[in-house]
């Protein structure tokens, strides 16, 4: 089922972004600004289909976990050279704080890249212009303990409640701006307690937000 619903998407956002690119000949504003509809709505349908086929998977327990050691730096690099460009066009600046002595975890790279990918994008979502997000490590005993705290608005105790719901779309200026899937943080929520962790939500009303979870140190 995934590639049936992937090449037709993939297909209707590879040609846009063709023509976007004017291969065919100048366009004028409004051919422009639809084929940039065209890109945004197949893009965000595309990531859609994907959360809902990766969380169907680890709801019937069909998810692979494939833990390794590996480098929390290096991974860290990863993240922010892909994150960074988002980043900057809010002008919004990312700060990484690494534990001295850190250097090895045990976890699955794949899903703890894509934790790390799910959180810094909502951050940077939900952060004004010239906002500042840390991404902060802290071991504890035998886990190390992650933290990504933005400079946005907040979230109220309510809302807090329902985020790792499935299709909760908070009603706040920003979301509606940029709409996400409604998964994201669901489907974090789900990688984190493969690992054996938790995730964790401090957040008041014009203060910002801060997500931290916690996974299992090497050898441990």
């Amino acid at each position: 089922m995934a590639h049936e619903l992937r090449t037709p998407l993939n297909s209707i956002i590879g040609f846009s972004d063709v023509l976007k690119e004017k291969s065919f000949g100048p366009l004028n504003d409004r051919q422009e600004k639809y084929l940039n509809n065209i890109s945004m709505s197949g893009k965000h349908l595309l990531k859609l289909i994907e959360d809902i086929l990766d969380l169907s998977k680890v709801e019937a327990g069909k998810m692979e976990f494939n833990p390794e050691e590996f480098s929390v730096p290096e991974t860290f690099r990863e993240i922010e050279a892909v994150l960074t460009p988002l980043a900057a066009k809010k002008n919004i600046k990312l700060v990484w704080e690494t534990e001295n002595g850190l250097k090895i975890i045990r976890a699955d790279r794949t899903k703890l890249k894509q934790i790390l990918y799910n959180l810094i994008d909502n951050a940077i979502k939900f952060s004004p212009e010239n906002g500042l997000i840390e991404i902060c490590t802290e071991v504890l005993e035998d886990k190390v303990s992650i933290s990504i705290t933005d400079s946005g608005r907040g979230i109220s105790i309510v809302d807090q409640k329902k985020l790792f719901e499935p299709f909760t779309q908070l009603d706040r200026f920003e979301s509606r701006e940029q709409p996400g899937t409604g998964l994201g943080l669901v489907i974090v929520k789900k990688y984190v307690e493969m690992h054996g962790g938790k995730v964790k939500v401090e957040s008041r009303i014009g203060e910002g937000s801060k997500f931290s979870f916690t996974i299992p140190l090497a050898g441990k």
